[in-house]
């Protein structure tokens, strides 16, 4: 980052609610973050619900990219069709995509529970060859699939264009991971009433051919004689159109560019708090620190930092420091472990 940029960083899963995070988290001791926030302002914290279809990182960073309010509702944020444009791969006339992720899922005797991604450890060429079989299915249904470009060995992903993701409601796959996956699909009964869930039938219909498709691929036959998990199915996430009068990042000279880090999500997913508490402290040691430093230095235009849970985002941001705030700070430092738990 650009030391003289203003710069707004969304982290996720910068806590979460189960008892082990809750946990980890009071062996949280972090150096720089803490004086960093000191010398920044809290903005008001914002709340969803935690079985929306967005995540509060996902709002953050729509509102990050001056997004408008039509392209903020839940689960109908345009993550993919933002995600094709970056790679070039944007028409000249707007469609819609999807973005869909091979994965595993766990069928108990009354639920269905979705693995983490990264649990398969998918191959580049499993993924092509996966890709391959499935392309004519999906395309049968009016969705081309494409691989995204640059997807590196686990983290395999494709994208899918066509009109049937456009106006879909399909909830994210951070939402999803380690989950029951009914609770983020329309249900049956639904589908008459709403006109969402109707456009959602021939995705349900893809998931039951998939299923049968995959049951006896031959990625999955040795994949299985190896002692991994196949792949069973599929998640289709961030659907919808981004017009082409939007652009890619904010086009203002004094916008704060926005930046995802990730760095806590797979761990806190895969409730590995070591994981995750070494992950904050790589993130104090190679963002917050840097940070800090130009902060004190005058040579950071703007600064804004969003931590988000699974149902709040809290944000600091540069701007003026009473006196009396100052001394208040000096005498009575930010605490980070009490902080995450009161915010977020």
């Amino acid at each position: 980052m650009s030391s003289t940029q203003s710069h707004h960083l969304v982290i996720p899963f910068a806590l979460t609610r189960s008892a082990g995070c809750l946990q980890a988290v009071q062996q949280l001791q972090l150096q720089h973050l803490p004086a960093l926030l000191d010398r920044l302002q809290p903005l008001p914290v914002r709340h969803w619900d935690e079985y929306n279809y967005s995540t509060p990182h996902e709002h953050a960073l729509a509102e990050a990219l001056q997004w408008p309010e039509t392209l903020r509702q839940d689960g109908q944020m345009p993550w993919a069709a933002h995600m094709a444009r970056s790679h070039g791969m944007a028409t000249t006339i707007p469609v819609a995509w999807g973005l869909v992720t091979p994965c595993h899922w766990q069928i108990q005797t009354d639920h269905v529970t979705m693995a983490h991604p990264q649990e398969l450890e998918l191959t580049l060429e499993e993924g092509q060859e996966l890709l391959h079989a499935m392309q004519p299915w999906f395309a049968e249904e009016g969705l081309y699939l494409v691989a995204v470009p640059g997807s590196k060995p686990g983290n395999i992903q494709w994208l899918a264009r066509g009109s049937l993701l456009e106006g879909l409601r399909t909830a994210s796959l951070d939402r999803v991971c380690g989950r029951n996956v009914e609770s983020w699909m329309p249900s049956q009964v639904k589908a008459t009433t709403s006109p969402t869930a109707a456009r959602a039938a021939p995705l349900q219909r893809l998931h039951s051919e998939m299923q049968m498709l995959l049951h006896t691929h031959p990625v999955n036959e040795r994949r299985q004689a190896a002692g991994k998990l196949p792949v069973n199915s599929f998640w289709v996430s961030g659907t919808g159109v981004l017009p082409a009068d939007i652009p890619l990042f904010p086009e203002d000279a004094n916008a704060l560019q926005p930046h995802m880090l990730r760095q806590l999500a797979t761990a806190a997913q895969r409730e590995d708090w070591d994981a995750w508490l070494t992950a904050w402290r790589w993130l104090d040691e190679h963002v917050f620190a840097p940070l800090l430093q130009k902060q004190r230095e005058g040579t950071l235009q703007g600064l804004q930092l969003t931590l988000c849970s699974e149902q709040r985002a809290a944000s600091w941001h540069s701007a003026p420091v009473s006196l009396f705030d100052k001394l208040i700070r000096s005498l009575r430092p930010t605490q980070l472990p009490a902080l995450l738990q009161k915010t977020l």
